[in-house]
Protein backbone atom coordinates (compact mmCIF):
# COMPACT_ATOMS: atom_id res chain seq x y z
CA UNK A 1 0.00 0.00 0.00
CA UNK A 2 1.16 3.13 -0.72
CA UNK A 3 1.05 6.15 1.12
CA UNK A 4 -1.35 9.36 0.57
CA UNK A 5 0.96 12.45 -0.52
CA UNK A 6 0.90 14.91 2.08
CA UNK A 7 -0.56 17.79 -0.98
CA UNK A 8 -3.70 15.11 -1.52
CA UNK A 9 -4.22 14.68 2.43
CA UNK A 10 -4.62 18.32 2.84
CA UNK A 11 -6.49 18.70 -0.43
CA UNK A 12 -9.38 15.98 1.03
CA UNK A 13 -9.11 17.63 4.79
CA UNK A 14 -9.94 20.85 3.15
CA UNK A 15 -12.59 20.02 1.35
CA UNK A 16 -13.92 18.41 3.88
CA UNK A 17 -14.22 21.38 6.44
CA UNK A 18 -15.29 24.10 3.46
CA UNK A 19 -18.14 21.87 3.07
CA UNK A 20 -21.58 22.52 4.94
CA UNK A 21 -22.44 18.91 6.60
CA UNK A 22 -25.58 17.95 7.72
CA UNK A 23 -26.76 14.78 9.20
CA UNK A 24 -29.81 13.87 11.82
CA UNK A 25 -29.63 12.89 15.63
CA UNK A 26 -31.50 10.26 15.93
CA UNK A 27 -30.93 9.52 19.89
CA UNK A 28 -34.36 7.78 21.12
CA UNK A 29 -35.14 9.83 24.42
CA UNK A 30 -38.14 7.62 25.25
CA UNK A 31 -41.51 8.45 26.40
CA UNK A 32 -41.08 12.33 27.67
CA UNK A 33 -43.98 12.14 29.41
CA UNK A 34 -42.79 8.68 31.69
CA UNK A 35 -40.13 8.60 34.40
CA UNK A 36 -37.34 6.53 34.11
CA UNK A 37 -37.65 3.62 36.91
CA UNK A 38 -34.59 2.35 38.82
CA UNK A 39 -34.04 -0.90 40.72
CA UNK A 40 -31.25 -0.33 42.23
CA UNK A 41 -29.82 -2.34 45.70
CA UNK A 42 -26.32 -1.60 47.03
CA UNK A 43 -24.58 -2.56 50.48
CA UNK A 44 -21.80 -1.28 52.52
CA UNK A 45 -21.38 1.11 48.65
CA UNK A 46 -19.01 4.13 48.79
CA UNK A 47 -20.76 7.37 47.22
CA UNK A 48 -18.74 6.82 44.09
CA UNK A 49 -20.06 3.49 43.36
CA UNK A 50 -23.49 4.44 44.38
CA UNK A 51 -23.62 7.06 41.23
CA UNK A 52 -21.73 5.34 38.98
CA UNK A 53 -24.24 2.44 39.69
CA UNK A 54 -27.27 4.86 39.14
CA UNK A 55 -25.72 6.41 35.92
CA UNK A 56 -25.89 2.96 34.74
CA UNK A 57 -29.24 1.89 34.84
CA UNK A 58 -30.28 5.36 33.83
CA UNK A 59 -28.05 5.99 31.06
CA UNK A 60 -26.34 9.24 32.52
CA UNK A 61 -23.13 10.04 32.82
CA UNK A 62 -22.85 12.25 36.16
CA UNK A 63 -19.73 15.00 36.53
CA UNK A 64 -17.91 15.95 39.71
CA UNK A 65 -17.35 19.46 40.62
CA UNK A 66 -14.36 19.92 41.53
CA UNK A 67 -13.36 17.12 38.85
CA UNK A 68 -11.30 14.89 41.37
CA UNK A 69 -14.27 15.13 44.14
CA UNK A 70 -14.12 11.33 45.10
CA UNK A 71 -10.60 11.19 45.13
CA UNK A 72 -10.33 14.48 47.89
CA UNK A 73 -13.99 13.70 49.71
CA UNK A 74 -14.87 9.90 48.89
CA UNK A 75 -17.71 10.11 51.91
CA UNK A 76 -18.86 7.10 53.88
CA UNK A 77 -19.93 4.27 52.68
CA UNK A 78 -24.02 3.52 52.12
CA UNK A 79 -26.43 1.14 51.59
CA UNK A 80 -29.32 1.55 48.91
CA UNK A 81 -32.50 -0.35 48.57
CA UNK A 82 -34.50 1.19 45.74
CA UNK A 83 -37.49 -0.69 44.03
CA UNK A 84 -39.06 0.70 40.90
CA UNK A 85 -38.80 4.20 41.49
CA UNK A 86 -38.48 7.44 39.42
CA UNK A 87 -35.36 8.53 38.40
CA UNK A 88 -35.63 11.79 40.79
CA UNK A 89 -36.51 9.65 44.16
CA UNK A 90 -33.81 7.65 43.39
CA UNK A 91 -30.88 10.41 43.18
CA UNK A 92 -32.91 12.38 46.03
CA UNK A 93 -32.71 9.47 48.09
CA UNK A 94 -28.69 8.87 47.18
CA UNK A 95 -27.97 12.63 47.80
CA UNK A 96 -29.78 12.68 50.80
CA UNK A 97 -27.76 9.38 52.13
CA UNK A 98 -24.10 11.38 50.98
CA UNK A 99 -24.55 14.93 51.50
CA UNK A 100 -24.32 15.70 47.34
CA UNK A 101 -25.97 18.68 45.98
CA UNK A 102 -26.44 19.08 42.03
CA UNK A 103 -25.31 21.37 39.43
CA UNK A 104 -26.25 21.79 35.44
CA UNK A 105 -23.29 21.93 33.45
CA UNK A 106 -23.06 24.90 31.46
CA UNK A 107 -20.16 23.78 29.75
CA UNK A 108 -21.63 20.62 27.78
CA UNK A 109 -23.28 20.08 24.61
CA UNK A 110 -25.83 17.60 26.07
CA UNK A 111 -27.77 18.37 29.52
CA UNK A 112 -25.55 17.25 32.47
CA UNK A 113 -25.82 16.85 36.52
CA UNK A 114 -22.73 18.18 38.24
CA UNK A 115 -22.15 16.31 41.62
CA UNK A 116 -20.70 18.35 44.16
CA UNK A 117 -20.61 18.99 47.95
CA UNK A 118 -21.60 22.54 48.89
CA UNK A 119 -23.63 21.80 51.27
CA UNK A 120 -26.64 23.08 49.50
CA UNK A 121 -29.03 19.94 50.56
CA UNK A 122 -31.80 20.13 48.17
CA UNK A 123 -33.10 17.02 49.32
CA UNK A 124 -34.82 18.67 52.14
CA UNK A 125 -37.79 20.44 50.64
CA UNK A 126 -41.12 18.86 49.95
CA UNK A 127 -41.15 16.95 46.20
CA UNK A 128 -43.58 15.54 44.51
CA UNK A 129 -42.21 13.19 41.63
CA UNK A 130 -44.60 12.94 38.34
CA UNK A 131 -43.52 11.92 34.89
CA UNK A 132 -40.02 12.20 34.32
CA UNK A 133 -40.14 15.69 36.45
CA UNK A 134 -39.47 15.85 40.40
CA UNK A 135 -40.92 19.28 41.59
CA UNK A 136 -39.37 20.92 44.79
CA UNK A 137 -41.47 23.63 46.86
CA UNK A 138 -38.77 26.01 48.00
CA UNK A 139 -40.60 28.94 49.42
CA UNK A 140 -43.96 30.59 49.82
CA UNK A 141 -43.29 33.92 49.82
CA UNK A 142 -46.20 37.01 51.30
CA UNK A 143 -45.34 40.67 51.57
CA UNK A 144 -46.45 43.82 51.54
CA UNK A 145 -44.99 47.03 49.88
CA UNK A 146 -46.13 50.93 50.16
CA UNK A 147 -43.90 53.06 47.33
CA UNK A 148 -43.88 56.67 49.00
CA UNK A 149 -44.46 58.43 46.36
CA UNK A 150 -47.85 56.78 46.30
CA UNK A 151 -48.04 56.17 50.14
CA UNK A 152 -52.17 55.18 49.72
CA UNK A 153 -51.37 52.23 47.17
CA UNK A 154 -50.66 49.22 49.50
CA UNK A 155 -49.29 46.65 47.36
CA UNK A 156 -49.73 42.93 48.71
CA UNK A 157 -47.84 40.16 46.88
CA UNK A 158 -48.81 36.43 47.87
CA UNK A 159 -46.56 33.80 45.73
CA UNK A 160 -45.40 29.85 45.80
CA UNK A 161 -41.75 29.26 44.37
CA UNK A 162 -41.06 26.06 42.96
CA UNK A 163 -38.21 24.30 41.01
CA UNK A 164 -38.45 21.88 37.91
CA UNK A 165 -35.94 19.34 37.80
CA UNK A 166 -36.21 17.23 34.45
CA UNK A 167 -34.59 13.93 33.56
CA UNK A 168 -31.56 15.46 31.52
CA UNK A 169 -32.56 12.60 29.22
CA UNK A 170 -34.66 14.98 27.84
CA UNK A 171 -33.54 18.23 25.85
CA UNK A 172 -36.15 20.91 27.10
CA UNK A 173 -36.71 23.79 24.72
CA UNK A 174 -39.25 25.73 26.35
CA UNK A 175 -41.33 26.18 29.32
CA UNK A 176 -43.86 27.93 31.15
CA UNK A 177 -42.91 31.02 32.27
CA UNK A 178 -44.87 30.65 35.82
CA UNK A 179 -47.17 28.13 36.95
CA UNK A 180 -50.84 28.26 36.75
CA UNK A 181 -52.49 27.67 39.80
CA UNK A 182 -54.92 25.25 39.90
CA UNK A 183 -56.87 24.58 43.40
CA UNK A 184 -55.46 26.68 46.33
CA UNK A 185 -57.69 26.53 49.52
CA UNK A 186 -56.93 26.93 53.49
CA UNK A 187 -57.59 24.82 56.22
CA UNK A 188 -60.77 27.11 56.41
CA UNK A 189 -61.83 26.38 53.24
CA UNK A 190 -60.81 29.76 51.65
CA UNK A 191 -59.63 30.21 47.86
CA UNK A 192 -56.17 31.21 47.44
CA UNK A 193 -56.95 31.29 44.16
CA UNK A 194 -55.56 34.13 42.04
CA UNK A 195 -57.88 36.75 40.71
CA UNK A 196 -55.95 37.66 37.68
CA UNK A 197 -54.57 34.24 35.99
CA UNK A 198 -53.49 34.97 32.23
CA UNK A 199 -52.46 32.63 30.30
CA UNK A 200 -48.40 31.77 31.04
CA UNK A 201 -46.17 32.78 27.80
CA UNK A 202 -43.46 30.12 26.68
CA UNK A 203 -40.02 30.53 27.98
CA UNK A 204 -36.57 29.93 26.86
CA UNK A 205 -34.47 26.90 28.21
CA UNK A 206 -31.16 25.76 28.51
CA UNK A 207 -31.40 23.02 30.94
CA UNK A 208 -32.66 20.19 33.00
CA UNK A 209 -33.84 22.46 35.93
CA UNK A 210 -36.05 25.48 36.06
CA UNK A 211 -37.41 27.95 38.19
CA UNK A 212 -41.55 28.95 38.55
CA UNK A 213 -43.58 31.27 40.75
CA UNK A 214 -47.45 30.77 41.02
CA UNK A 215 -49.39 33.85 41.97
CA UNK A 216 -51.76 33.33 44.92
CA UNK A 217 -54.57 35.49 46.64
CA UNK A 218 -54.34 35.59 50.51
CA UNK A 219 -57.74 35.53 52.06
CA UNK A 220 -58.81 38.43 54.58
CA UNK A 221 -59.46 35.52 57.18
CA UNK A 222 -56.67 32.64 56.81
CA UNK A 223 -56.80 29.31 58.51
CA UNK A 224 -53.22 27.99 59.77
CA UNK A 225 -52.45 25.80 56.86
CA UNK A 226 -52.96 25.66 52.89
CA UNK A 227 -54.68 22.31 52.87
CA UNK A 228 -53.86 21.71 48.81
CA UNK A 229 -51.96 23.76 46.16
CA UNK A 230 -51.92 21.90 43.14
CA UNK A 231 -50.29 24.02 39.98
CA UNK A 232 -49.27 23.11 36.21
CA UNK A 233 -46.96 24.04 33.78
CA UNK A 234 -46.13 23.17 30.42
CA UNK A 235 -42.52 22.41 28.41
CA UNK A 236 -41.72 21.60 24.94
CA UNK A 237 -39.20 18.87 24.51
CA UNK A 238 -36.99 17.60 21.72
CA UNK A 239 -38.10 14.43 19.93
CA UNK A 240 -35.39 14.71 17.08
CA UNK A 241 -32.79 16.69 15.40
CA UNK A 242 -30.01 17.65 13.54
CA UNK A 243 -26.40 18.58 13.09
CA UNK A 244 -25.13 21.72 11.17
CA UNK A 245 -21.25 21.97 10.41
CA UNK A 246 -20.39 24.95 9.17
CA UNK A 247 -16.80 25.48 7.84
CA UNK A 248 -14.52 28.14 8.17
CA UNK A 249 -16.62 30.29 10.61
CA UNK A 250 -14.72 33.19 10.85
CA UNK A 251 -14.32 34.05 7.14
CA UNK A 252 -17.62 32.47 5.22
CA UNK A 253 -20.86 34.79 5.56
CA UNK A 254 -24.08 34.22 4.84
CA UNK A 255 -24.39 30.75 4.56
CA UNK A 256 -28.02 29.24 4.33
CA UNK A 257 -29.21 25.49 5.09
CA UNK A 258 -32.86 24.60 5.47
CA UNK A 259 -33.79 22.57 8.49
CA UNK A 260 -37.03 20.60 8.96
CA UNK A 261 -38.83 23.89 6.88
CA UNK A 262 -36.95 26.45 8.33
CA UNK A 263 -34.28 28.70 6.51
CA UNK A 264 -31.04 29.34 8.44
CA UNK A 265 -28.79 31.78 8.00
CA UNK A 266 -25.68 31.81 9.54
CA UNK A 267 -24.80 35.63 8.58
CA UNK A 268 -21.37 35.94 10.43
CA UNK A 269 -19.25 34.71 12.83
CA UNK A 270 -16.33 37.53 14.39
CA UNK A 271 -14.30 37.78 17.31
CA UNK A 272 -14.41 40.72 19.60
CA UNK A 273 -11.72 41.32 22.12
CA UNK A 274 -13.06 39.09 24.61
CA UNK A 275 -15.12 36.67 22.96
CA UNK A 276 -17.09 35.17 19.96
CA UNK A 277 -20.34 35.91 18.09
CA UNK A 278 -22.36 34.58 16.01
CA UNK A 279 -25.47 36.40 14.06
CA UNK A 280 -28.07 33.62 12.81
CA UNK A 281 -31.13 34.81 11.45
CA UNK A 282 -34.12 32.13 11.22
CA UNK A 283 -37.24 32.22 8.11
CA UNK A 284 -40.06 30.29 9.42
CA UNK A 285 -40.91 29.26 5.81
CA UNK A 286 -43.59 26.74 5.54
CA UNK A 287 -43.70 25.25 8.96
CA UNK A 288 -46.78 25.82 10.67
CA UNK A 289 -47.09 28.59 13.21
CA UNK A 290 -47.34 26.88 16.62
CA UNK A 291 -44.48 25.11 15.32
CA UNK A 292 -42.25 27.87 14.93
CA UNK A 293 -43.15 29.18 18.34
CA UNK A 294 -42.38 26.03 19.86
CA UNK A 295 -38.64 25.82 17.54
CA UNK A 296 -37.26 28.42 16.61
CA UNK A 297 -34.64 28.47 19.52
CA UNK A 298 -32.17 25.53 19.45
CA UNK A 299 -30.92 26.11 23.35
CA UNK A 300 -27.73 25.82 24.10
CA UNK A 301 -26.20 23.89 21.42
CA UNK A 302 -24.20 25.81 19.28
CA UNK A 303 -20.75 24.88 19.48
CA UNK A 304 -17.53 26.41 17.68
CA UNK A 305 -14.67 23.86 17.39
CA UNK A 306 -11.17 23.90 16.95
CA UNK A 307 -8.78 21.31 15.28
CA UNK A 308 -8.29 19.27 18.22
CA UNK A 309 -11.93 18.83 18.55
CA UNK A 310 -11.95 20.90 21.81
CA UNK A 311 -15.42 23.25 21.68
CA UNK A 312 -16.90 26.57 23.54
CA UNK A 313 -20.49 26.67 23.80
CA UNK A 314 -22.84 29.96 23.39
CA UNK A 315 -23.53 31.28 26.51
CA UNK A 316 -26.17 34.08 25.63
CA UNK A 317 -28.07 35.77 23.33
CA UNK A 318 -29.63 38.89 22.17
CA UNK A 319 -33.34 38.64 19.81
CA UNK A 320 -34.71 40.55 17.38
CA UNK A 321 -36.98 40.40 14.44
CA UNK A 322 -40.60 39.96 14.18
CA UNK A 323 -43.39 38.01 12.53
CA UNK A 324 -41.78 35.18 10.62
CA UNK A 325 -38.00 36.03 11.11
CA UNK A 326 -35.65 36.21 14.03
CA UNK A 327 -32.19 37.43 14.53
CA UNK A 328 -30.33 35.56 17.22
CA UNK A 329 -26.43 37.16 18.30
CA UNK A 330 -25.10 34.69 20.39
CA UNK A 331 -21.78 35.24 22.54
CA UNK A 332 -19.14 32.34 23.29
CA UNK A 333 -16.59 33.02 25.90
CA UNK A 334 -13.22 32.82 24.87
CA UNK A 335 -12.04 30.70 27.89
CA UNK A 336 -14.37 28.39 29.25
CA UNK A 337 -15.08 27.60 32.81
CA UNK A 338 -13.90 23.69 33.01
CA UNK A 339 -11.18 23.46 29.89
CA UNK A 340 -8.79 25.09 28.35
CA UNK A 341 -8.47 28.07 25.69
CA UNK A 342 -9.55 26.73 22.33
CA UNK A 343 -7.19 26.96 19.15
CA UNK A 344 -8.63 28.96 15.68
CA UNK A 345 -12.30 27.61 15.99
CA UNK A 346 -12.54 25.61 12.18
CA UNK A 347 -16.14 24.89 12.39
CA UNK A 348 -19.29 26.01 14.17
CA UNK A 349 -21.93 23.13 15.10
CA UNK A 350 -25.05 23.46 15.72
CA UNK A 351 -27.84 20.62 17.24
CA UNK A 352 -31.24 22.20 15.33
CA UNK A 353 -34.62 20.99 16.73
CA UNK A 354 -36.32 18.66 14.26
CA UNK A 355 -39.41 17.25 15.58
CA UNK A 356 -40.98 18.37 19.10
CA UNK A 357 -43.28 17.56 21.50
CA UNK A 358 -45.11 19.02 24.42
CA UNK A 359 -45.06 17.49 27.71
CA UNK A 360 -47.11 18.68 30.50
CA UNK A 361 -46.52 18.88 34.06
CA UNK A 362 -49.50 18.78 36.81
CA UNK A 363 -47.71 18.63 40.64
CA UNK A 364 -49.90 19.15 44.21
CA UNK A 365 -48.85 19.64 47.45
CA UNK A 366 -50.95 19.31 50.27
CA UNK A 367 -50.79 20.38 54.26
CA UNK A 368 -48.27 23.99 54.22
CA UNK A 369 -47.83 26.07 56.51
CA UNK A 370 -49.65 29.94 55.80
CA UNK A 371 -47.27 32.67 56.10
Amino acid sequence: MHPIPHSLRYLAVLCSILCLAAHADPKDVGDPTQPTLITLKLENASPKTAFEELGNKSGQTFLTLPANMWDKNPGNSINVDIDNQPFWLAIKDICGKTGISLKYATDTATPKIILSRDNQDWTTYPTTATGPFLVSLIGLHRATTVDMRKPTEVQKTFYAKFTVFCEPRIRLLRGSLGAKIDTAVDDKGNSLLPKDAPEQPLNFITSWVYNLEGKLDYPKEPGTKIAQLKASAKFIAQMKSETIEYADPLTSKNVTKTVAGRKIIIKEVRRTPDEYEATVTFVRGEIPQAQWEQTVFPGNTLRLVDGDNKFILAKGFGMGGKGDESTFVFKFEKEPPRGSRIGKPLKLAWEIPMETREVPLTFEFKDLPLP
